[in-house]
């Protein structure tokens, strides 16, 4: 494994690795962005040429390049490591590194197991040739939907059993305790003992997740008075609805081509573009679109056409869609349909032969969403009357105030003034006195999307200033013990201690190629990029400076905490009784006040 890994990491740099993820400004020795692991207007993601690490110092996520892929694809080693071999043109057997329990494949491994012979079982009995499934491909075909896609696609049928996907699946060999956790089964009890199949009667689309694992499937309804109309796998270790847009696994080569992305509701939405070769698309698959779909369309694209429907929860899913977009930066169009066909799918079935070409007409169509959601607005209130002008504004403010470039604020405000026949410079004294709840129209997509950064402790930061410069070592050594460190700093602080030498040089004291320690760990790269970052406009008296204020609150911490331990020691002492060991504690508490 280790050569695989020494050869992939040869042939690849950290921020080529990054570069497909977020977009890299030049900051001195090192690129920064802003991170894709969370949102955030100011930068705090680094990448170090340099150090070969990318760390967030916000989230504190990052690593080398296999830990970064394995935190932004949401995989375990094994497929960061496919991911790389292949990006970077080595083979790899990537089976070797399978990461194991003592009962075999991890539970993630097992679960995809799962999903993937699912699929298979209800790609079969699809294909079945039964009364049943001729039934269910001819309502198929009536939606336009071709053999050859449904087989791309891997869609499926669960028949009308309460048992058989479950009895195929313990002959298959998983077990009884891994399907309850699969999502696929409903319970009997809570125990977990008597289980049967959730997908009854249903026609089966399987989720991928965008490397294109089955995770999950959405199970369409083949009865009218089934419901609910569509069933949709429970979250579960593989799957999370916000995470994962449907399609994205056919489409992200298309999308990467064409430079935008056409969003949309549903499967069948989806399928019917797919086929008729307008490959750009994705769907949400019912849910308004989160900031962690966001990330993920912004890997391949920052254009987003959206097309949901328009009634009004469909308007509000779009204007939601607009505000999480805004937030990553990115340009949204809506698409608007014709009058009397309500999605996509009926769209390319109505125009038959014509329809790819029609619908890229409508997609070249497409307004900004403010200027599309202008225009409802001015239909539907009159803004000639100051109720009217009112409602429209407090609809349309709201939204201007989450654009972030001002370049595309001028162009929208322009745009809206022209309705109510006001001067722009009003409708920024609008937008700059406006109060409202962000919460409001991101539907909690704030509280997912933002993450407090976690307070760097002073240990950490003098530790690594001693990492990036080494001639602050002995002012550490002569004021602090390795007591005054806390897990794996203190045993960098040994280590430090080991290979300090007070009667060599500073050129010899440590590694003679880079006048660094030589400390290869994950934690002291990232402490030393922390001080690279923090410091590199100090100069070495302020450094110093800053080492000894370090040292000196470490020094105040130490002695609070010793004051603390002696007076809970004085009080179990005076409660117990002890007058010799009380003693013994106030001879220490009086040279503590007096050191």
């Amino acid at each position: 494994m280790a050569d695989v890994v020494a050869d992939i990491k040869n042939r690849l740099s950290i921020e080529d690795v990054v570069a497909p993820y977020v977009e890299l400004k030049k900051a001195g020795r090192n690129f920064k962005a802003c991170c894709p692991f969370h949102s955030e207007k100011t930068p705090s993601f680094v990448v170090s040429p340099e150090k070969q690490i990318a760390y967030c110092f916000g989230c504190h996520k990052g690593g080398d390049i296999f830990k970064f892929i394995q935190e932004v694809e949401g995989c375990e080693f094994p497929e960061a490591l496919k991911i790389l071999a292949d990006k970077a043109g080595v083979k790899a057997d990537v089976k070797k590194f399978k990461s194991k329990t003592k009962g075999g494949k991890s539970m993630k491994d097992q679960l995809l197991d799962i999903h993937e012979v699912a699929c298979k079982f209800f790609e079969s009995n699809l294909f079945d040739k039964n009364d049943s499934s001729k039934k269910v491909l001819e309502y198929l075909h009536k939606r336009g939907i071709k053999d050859g896609t449904i087989k791309e696609f891997r869609v499926g049928l669960a028949v009308d059993s309460f048992d058989e996907l479950y009895k195929f699946l313990i002959k298959k060999g998983f077990k009884h305790d891994v399907l309850v956790k699969s999502g696929l089964f409903s319970l009997r009890d809570v125990g977990g003992k008597g289980i049967y199949d959730k997908f009854r009667l249903r026609l089966m689309f399987p989720i991928f997740d965008h490397m294109g694992r089955v995770v999950a499937f959405g199970g369409r309804a083949l009865k009218e008075d089934q419901v609910p109309k569509y069933l949709n796998s429970p979250e579960t270790s593989i799957y999370s609805k916000g995470k994962v847009l449907y399609g994205l696994s056919h489409s992200k080569q298309f999308i990467k081509e064409l430079g935008n992305v056409v969003v949309v509701e549903g499967y069948f939405d989806v399928i019917s573009l797919y086929q008729d070769e307008v490959c750009n698309i994705v769907a949400s698959s019912g849910t308004a679109l989160t900031p962690d779909q966001a990330r993920l369309l912004k890997r391949f694209t920052k254009d987003v056409v959206s097309c949901f429907d328009t009634d009004s929860a469909g308007i509000n899913a779009t204007k939601r869609a607009f505000v999480v977009l805004q937030e990553e930066e990115m340009v949204m169009k809506t698409l608007e349909m014709p009058d009397k066909i309500k999605d996509p799918a009926d769209f390319m079935v109505d125009r038959g032969k014509d329809g790819k070409d029609e619908f890229l007409k409508l997609i070249d169509k497409a307004e900004s969403f403010l200027e599309f959601y202008a225009k409802l607005l001015y239909q539907k209130f009159d803004v000639k009357t100051l109720d009217g002008r009112r409602k429209f504004l407090d609809e349309v403010v709201p939204l201007l105030k989450q654009v972030k470039s001002s370049m595309k604020m001028d162009y929208y405000v322009r745009s809206v003034a022209k309705y109510l026949d006001i001067k722009e410079r009003f409708l920024y004294d609008e937008i700059e006195n406006f109060k409202v709840l962000r919460d409001k129209f991101k539907g909690g997509a704030r509280e997912e999307g933002d993450i407090k950064h976690r307070k760097v402790e002073v240990q950490d930061v003098l530790i690594s200033i001693v990492l990036e410069y080494p001639k602050c070592f002995p002012l550490l050594k002569d004021s602090l013990n390795e007591d005054d460190f806390e897990g794996e700093l203190k045993d960098i602080y040994i280590e430090l201690l080991r290979q300090y030498n007070p009667s060599r040089t500073e050129e010899q004291q440590w590694d003679k190629g880079t006048g660094k320690m030589v400390v290869l760990s994950e934690k002291t790269a990232f402490l030393s990029l922390f001080a690279e970052e923090r410091y590199e406009e100090f100069s070495e008296e302020s450094i110093v400076l800053e080492v000894e204020k370090l040292i000196d609150n470490m020094a105040k911490n130490r002695r609070m905490h010793k004051r603390l331990e002696l007076e809970r020691a004085l009080k179990e002492a005076d409660e117990g009784g002890d007058t010799e060991k009380k003693k013994i504690l106030l001879e220490e508490f009086q040279k503590l006040l007096t050191s």
